[in-house]
Parts: C-alpha cells; structure tokens; sequence
C-alpha cells in the first residue's frame, strides 16, 4: 500500500511540475505570437505606405504661380475659357504649342482680348513651338510667326493624328532644349462637336505613356478635364470648391473591361468592382472628400467639372485649396 501511495504522490509532484512548467511557459508563447503578429501587422503597414501611387492636383494650373514645369497645347477646337485665366495659363507654361488650325484659333482669341501676337509687347503670346500636317494653318501665318521666334515643324504622317504627333514633338523639343523637366502636359480640347474628335482625342490619352513617358497629360475644356489613369494607386486632390458645389466626375472604361477598381472620397465608391461598357459605369458621380483615391488594374479615364472656375474667374486661389 505504501508503495502505491508513494506512486501516486509521485505521480502527483509530476503532473504539479509538468503544469506548473506550461503556465510559466505559455505566457512567453504568447507573448512571443503577439510579437510576430505585431512585427507582421507593421510590416503589412510598410507595405501599404510603400505602394507608390500618383498624385494628381489638378487645381495647381489654375492657380497664380505654378508648382510644376508644364507644358500648354492648343488644338484646332474652339476656345471658350476666360481670357484672364488662360493667359496665366499660357504665360506660365514653359513650353506653348499650337496644333496646326489651332494657330489660327488663337491668334483669333488673342484679337478679341485686343492682343495683336506679332506686336512687340505681345510677343510671350508667340507659341514656341508649331506642328501638325499644316493643312489647316497658312503658309503666311506660318512664316510670320517663324520670324517671330516659332520653331515650326511639319509632321504629314496621316497615320496619326496631329494631337498624337503633338506630343511626340513636345517631348523632342523639351529633350532637345536640355534644361526642361516637364512633369506635365496641359491640351486645350473642348469636348463639344465632333464625337469622332472627342474619341480620338481619348484614344491618343491611351497612347501618352509611350509618346511621352511618365509625364501627366490632361485634357482641359472649358467645363472639365479628363486624363487617363494608368494600373496603380491615384489619389486626386479635388479643390474644395468642386466639392462644396459638388461637381460632376466620373470613370469610364474605354477600350477594354477593367477587371478590378475600387475608390475612395466619391459619393458612390467602387469596391472591387469591374466595369465595362454594357455592364457598369461609372458617371454623374461626385464627391464625399476633397481627397479622391482610385486603385485600378487597368487603365480607366477620369473626367471632372470644373464649371465653378469659370463661374468666378476672380477667385483663383481658392481653387487649390485642398
């Protein structure tokens, strides 16, 4: 009997040591868990601040001073913006650019503000640069405007159009000038009138990357703007006065489905959502923030109203209020 007592004592003194050990050891477990969890959780964190993403600030050109080195293209469409305003627009661009027909438009423009281009006083107003196939711009006009100071270079090939041959002249004479970093393209183009314009117009933003690079090309009419977003992580900041009067914005799909976008700081967010054309668009959408991100895995178009910067033409510094 003793020694069965004994046995069991032992037995006991054991199974006492054996719990006691796990207790003094389970909290370094968790303690050592907590730990990798934690290492993870901020390395999940890393990651995510490390995604590059693109900013947009598309106020920055309405404003007095520019942030940026642009460049500004005149198509051969209508010009309606208020003259106060473009101006700035064009004597702060540090490259200016007429698209054939486009010269001959903004000469006109110039004249309704008083401005004769070839005076003296006048001559910032003289584009540095003229391109496009010239069969809508006059031999006359080109040749005074070379003696101006224009560089003027013929492009004929009509397997593009001169938008698209625009920006690979830009690109040339911004290289070749050697001290011009451009990190952005302005391109006069309303969106009224021909829609087989307005869509060639969107089809040469698919184009910008490998005519241009890395250099932001947006599209400006006198009520909005529209640019392509490539795959990847976008944040726009919107002014703030778009998104007290909630302005318009949207995002489309052309060319292709894109299979995966999501957004933030709209009115009607996308979650993961795919879109296309018969299926689903986004537009007529506006704004909850003033601070707009869109993650997409296929290139989509953004366009924006901008219709309150016209609307008070003397209230430019609360456009790029963010």
């Amino acid at each position: 009997m003793r020694s069965v007592a004994c046995s069991s004592r032992c037995v006991k003194r054991a199974a006492s040591s054996a719990v006691n050990a796990i207790a003094r050891t389970f909290p370094l477990v968790l303690l050592r868990v907590s730990s990798l969890t934690g290492d993870t959780r901020d390395r999940t964190m890393q990651q995510e601040n490390a995604i590059d993403r693109t900013l947009w600030t598309p106020g920055d050109v309405f404003c007095q001073d520019a942030r940026c080195e642009y460049a500004l293209i005149v198509l051969n469409r209508p010009i309606h913006w208020d003259h106060d305003r473009l101006l700035r627009m064009w004597r702060q661009a540090r490259v200016t650019v007429t698209v054939d027909g486009g010269t001959h438009r903004w000469t006109k423009y110039l004249e309704k503000q008083g401005i004769d281009l070839l005076s003296n006083e006048h001559r910032q107003y003289v584009p540095d640069l003229i391109t496009g196939d010239m069969d809508s711009c006059s031999p006359e006009m080109i040749g005074r405007l070379r003696a101006a100071g224009s560089t003027v270079v013929e492009t004929p090939d009509q397997s593009h159009t001169d938008y698209t041959k625009a920006l690979q002249q830009v690109a040339q004479y911004a290289k070749s000038a050697g001290n011009i970093n451009l990190a952005e393209i302005y391109v006069l183009a309303e969106t009224s009138g021909r829609f087989d314009h307005i869509i060639g117009n969107i089809n040469t933003l698919y184009k910008s990357d490998k005519l241009v690079g890395d250099v932001k090309v947006i599209q400006v009419a006198s009520n909005s703007l529209t640019w392509m977003l490539k795959p990847g992580l976008h944040e726009i900041r919107v002014p703030r006065v778009l998104t007290r009067q909630q302005s318009w914005c949207g995002l489309l799909p052309f060319g292709c489905p894109v299979s995966r976008i999501s957004t933030t700081g709209l009115k009607w967010n996308l979650h993961d959502a795919t879109m296309q054309f018969g299926g689903l668009v986004s537009t007529s959408n506006t704004y909850s923030s003033s601070k707009v991100t869109v993650n997409t895995d296929t290139p989509v178009i953004w366009t924006m109203g901008i219709e309150p910067f016209q609307e008070t033409p003397n209230q430019v510094p609360v456009f790029t209020c963010y």
